[in-house]
């Protein structure tokens, strides 16, 4: 009779352990989240312990990201019209900050933001040049405005 509860109590012990301990890689962070809330920030690899059923672990890319961008049709001062295309590369450097900035979108909400501001600085910068400084040796000088 016994037998028969030791059983499903060393499965259900063994299942909790198993789900109360995460590897953080060496290419990532890992924040624990507890209610919705930010419990514990990993940044070095190896194992990580959580709470079951209440804490939540998420993980994020600690390596530089690329974000390429659509192609934007430029209008520069003298009514031509440009395709310009663009990238850039960003990285997360503080969990919690990041967090609070993009909120439960993640990743995915950083790239949208990122999206919107290089496309509204690339438009704003090569808006209030002619065409010919675009395709000059110039160019470093407006990526460089573009970039700070």
């Amino acid at each position: 009779m016994r037998a028969v509860y030791i059983l499903p109590g060393l499965i259900l012990a063994g299942a909790l352990v198993l789900s109360s301990v995460f590897i953080v890689d060496e290419r990532e962070k890992v924040l624990v989240l507890q209610f919705g809330q930010v419990k514990q920030v990993i940044d070095q690899p190896g194992l990580g312990f959580k709470i079951p059923l209440i804490q939540e672990v998420l993980r994020y890319e600690d390596r530089i990201l690329g974000l390429p961008t659509q192609p934007l049709e430029v209008t520069p001062l003298d009514d031509r019209r440009l395709v310009v295309d663009a990238f850039a590369r960003w990285r997360i450097v503080d969990l919690e900050v990041f967090r609070r900035a993009v909120g439960a979108g993640g990743v995915e909400a950083a790239k949208s933001n990122l999206d919107k501001i290089i496309s509204a600085e690339i438009r704003e910068v090569l808006g209030g040049v002619p065409s010919q400084k675009v395709l000059s040796e110039d160019r470093t000088t407006l990526m460089n405005t573009i970039r700070d």
